[in-house]
Order: C-alpha cells, then structure tokens, then sequence
C-alpha cells in the first residue's frame, strides 16, 4: 500500500496514484484526483517533500491530509473484511473508495438494505439459522402489505405508516398481540442497522411500540410426563417421538439442541453440548436414570425426522396417551378477544417439554439459578417465563401455607 505519480518523468503537475498489493494476486490502482509536481514529490516517502515556503507548505499539508484519508479507509476495510473472514477484492475496495471519496449513490433500496443485513449478520455468526428464516419471513410480510399499500421506502417509515403496518397485520393476517410485537422489535433491530450505516436519517422508528402479554401455554406435571413414558404404543413411530420428547422433558433442552445428541456429548453422566440458539453457552445437563435408558435404547443417536412429523406425531402420541381434555384459553388481536376451545394435545409442541422441566423442577422445590444453569438461561425475566404453574399447583401451594391453620368463628 503505497502512492506514486501517475507521470513521475513530467514537467508538468501530475495525478497521485494510491495503489496496493492484495492478498489474492490482484493490483489495485486508484487516483485521487490530487495533483503534483514531480520536484515537489519526495520518491522514498511517497509523500509531498517540505518546503520551507509557508504557501508551499500549506498546499503540500492539505495533499498530505488527503492522501492519509485513502490511507486511513484502506486500512479500516482490510479489517473489516479480516473480521468478517471475506477476501479483500480489488472490486469490492473500488466500491468502497468510491462511495467514500466520489460519492458514488449506495442502493438506499428497503428490500436491498434488508437483504443485506440478513447477510451481514449471518457472516458475524451472529444468528442461528431459525433468525435467519424470521428475518426473511418479515421481509415476506412487508412484499404482502407492498401489494396494498405500495412500496416502502425507508422516507415512508412514519408512525401513519406504522398505524397502517399494524392494521394490516391484525385485520388481514390476523397476528395476535405477541406476534405483532415480536415481528416489530425485528423490523426496529433492522432500522437500527440502516441508521447506523447511514442509509437513513429517519429514526421515527424508535417511536413504534412494542406490546407483549403472557399468554396461556401448556405444561405437563411429574405424573403425566411419567404415564406418557410409561404408555405402551403399538405405532412405533409414535413410541419414538414420545421417547425423543420425553427425553427433553427431563433434561430441559431445546429440540434443536437435544436431537443433536450423540454419545460423544456424554461425560461423567452428564451432556455436555454446544447450543445452537447462543453458540456462546456450553450446556452442562445431568443424566437421570430414565434419560440414559432413553439414550442407550437408541444407542446415542435419536431417530431423524423431520421437524413437522415431529409436531405431528408428538400430537398423536398425546391424544393417545389422553391428553384430550378441551381447553379454553384467548387470544387478543388489536383491541378484539378470541376465545379459542381445543383438545389439549393440539396445544402441546417441542418446546412444552422445556417449559415442563422448569415447571416440574421448580415445584419440586430446586433453587431457580440451579435450574438456570441446567437450561443455560442467563436472563431471569426470560426464564420466568418458562414456569408455568396450573390452577392445581396453585391451589396446592396455597394449601401448604394457609390450609392448617385453625379457622376462626366469627360470631
């Protein structure tokens, strides 16, 4: 990395060339439009010489000046794309040397400043791949509400925008409180990144509001995680899944996580694994005598199936078992409540085998950092959300501590 004048033999001014060497064989030659006599060149240096006359000098400072932004641009590119594991192009450094010193326009497009920040942040590692799908379900959401409302752009992100955005979401896709909250706090995670990188000075974004509520979600006690395991199914695709699920109720993991599960994990009678939400945490999980039994029966090595099989078969294998009972419980799109009525098994998923082990742990008593570090939660707000006590646990705990004491007669 270096400069030198494009004529260094004339008798007239001439244009400094910026240039290096890359690391991929290519040579990259820029001009930076800034002129020089050859006299007042200094060869060894690649600079402008001093001159002790202060004009002169003056003139050969702000030449100096910037030839050391080129210089300041190339070296903060180079570690941008060594950060990223990217090769340095002679392309890609003229597209960056252009926008900095030519003002060449960047595409401001929505869609294309979306696309990439979705491949940004996959570079980083930042996401796991099912961030990457929400991403790019939200990018989907606002091509449908383009159809009706016309493309945006980010001049057109405005709180009325935002009203017809919501309107949109509750009248048409029907998305109850959480889901539209939840997609809102994506789409102000991407607006962030397209202010920070100057696509955008609209930041009226940081008004839209984000609502959550809990909702009811289903767990399963101590007893019916045990009759599910204990249940003789004739359909041995059934027994599978019911054994794969069981397994995360009594280990607290994610399904993502526990399919993942091979005999290399095992240690000391623990798993020991990478998750594959936070790569960052490394998962301590004891064994129980149930889950190795599990484990060994398969040899280490769960079953492959697809994730929608699973949901479907884990349906069955409930129904089958007699988790059939109708349950009541609302949803609130907008200002409306829906009351919903279905069989239970219809509300159970892979993730209510996590939300029933920090439920079942819980009752029984074990200390929530404990717990915490079995699920590697690291946040308590989100960990609380796990637990979900029903009206008989409720009923029980209050017994314990109110139930015994002698009852006053009042006269």
């Amino acid at each position: 990395m270096n400069f030198k004048l494009k004529t260094p033999h004339s008798k007239n001014e001439s244009l400094i060339l910026f240039y290096a060497n890359l690391k991929n064989g290519e040579r990259f030659v820029y001009s930076t439009g800034e002129r020089i006599h050859p006299q007042f060149w200094d060869k060894r240096n690649q600079y402008p010489k001093k001159s002790k006359a202060i004009e002169e000098q003056i003139t050969y400072n702000l030449i100096s000046g910037q030839l050391d932004r080129y210089t300041k641009l190339f070296r903060s590119f180079h570690a941008q794309c060594a950060a990223m594991e990217e090769i340095v192009t002679k392309k890609a450094l003229k597209d960056c040397f252009n926008q900095e010193f030519k003002r060449v326009k960047r595409n401001n497009d929505f869609e294309s400043v979306f696309d990439e920040f979705i491949e940004y942040k996959s570079k980083l590692g930042d996401w796991c791949e099912g961030t990457k799908k929400r991403y790019q379900n939200i990018l989907n959401l606002i091509r449908d509400f383009e159809a009706i409302h016309g493309k945006v752009q980010f001049s057109s992100i405005t709180m009325k925008w935002y009203a017809n955005f919501k309107h949109y979401c509750e009248t048409i896709k029907k998305h109850n409180v959480n889901t539209f909250g939840r997609n809102i706090g994506l789409i102000k995670t991407f607006l962030r990144y397209a202010l920070e990188n100057q696509y955008t000075k609209n930041d009226t974004f940081k008004k839209f509001k984000i609502k959550r509520e809990v909702t009811p979600q289903e767990v399963l006690t101590y007893d019916e995680i045990m009759k599910l395991y204990k249940f003789v199914f004739q359909n041995s695709k059934l027994e599978r899944v019911r054994d794969v699920f069981v397994f995360g109720c009594l280990t607290g993991m994610r399904y993502s996580d526990f399919k993942r599960v091979s005999k290399s994990n095992i240690q000391n009678d623990s798993i020991l694994l990478r998750e594959t939400k936070d790569k960052s945490k490394h998962l301590t999980i004891p064994l129980t005598s149930i889950s190795k039994s599990i484990l060994k029966k398969y040899d280490y090595k769960f079953p492959t199936i697809s994730d929608q099989k699973f949901r479907d078969y884990l349906k069955e294998a409930c129904k089958a078992v007699g988790f059939a009972q109708i349950v009541t419980s609302t949803k609130r799109i907008g200002n409306e409540v829906i009351e919903l009525k279905q069989p239970r098994y219809e509300r159970i998923s892979t993730h209510t085998a996590r939300r029933s082990f920090v439920t079942v742990m819980l009752n029984k008593g074990i200390p929530p950092k404990v717990v915490m570090s079995i699920t590697g939660h690291k946040s308590i707000k989100t960990f609380n959300s796990y637990y979900r006590p029903t009206v008989t646990d409720s009923q029980k705990f209050m017994k314990q501590v109110w139930g015994d004491e002698s009852v006053l007669k009042i006269a």
